[in-house]
């Protein structure tokens, strides 16, 4: 298996309207081409996994979320990612907006609820896509990213 086959999973997902595996295996396809920009191993996964989203987008706004300020690689990596991974599942305070463009809105009261638009899984797959890294993954064409 490879980071593209990880793509191809997520892509397939994606257009199934399975939305939490679709991110996870775009975030495990991130979390892999983050691994193999820094072959030194240098630095923990999540700080290379949020390094490597970090370089992807200058400027990367901070959402407030459960009263702090956080990336949005960094809400990526703990609030999808490792929640995806050991607990099969994202929270409870964390839902998806039914809108292809790239928004983030961090609810305040009553709900408290993080939304986030499907649209960032393009942007997490199109980062894998483009990095350097992986050119001989990706030199045949994926399928079109499309949703229900």
């Amino acid at each position: 298996m490879s980071i593209r086959s990880r793509i191809e999973d997520a892509i397939f997902l994606y257009q199934g309207g399975r939305y939490e595996g679709a991110f996870l295996n775009a975030l495990v396809a991130v979390a892999a081409t983050a691994r193999l920009e820094d072959p030194s191993h240098t630095m923990r996964d999540g700080k290379c996994f949020e390094t490597f989203l970090d370089k992807q987008r200058r400027g990367i706004i901070k959402i407030e979320f459960r009263g702090e300020l956080h990336t949005v690689p960094h809400i990526f990596y703990k609030w999808f990612r490792c929640e995806l991974v050991h607990e099969g599942g994202l929270p409870i305070d964390v839902q998806f907006i039914e809108t292809e463009a790239m928004s983030i809105r961090a609810g305040g009261s009553p709900e408290y609820v993080l939304k986030i638009s499907k649209g960032w899984f393009h942007w997490l797959v199109n980062a894998v896509i483009v990095a350097p890294c992986n050119v001989n993954e990706f030199k045949k064409s994926l399928p079109t990213i499309h949703s229900n």
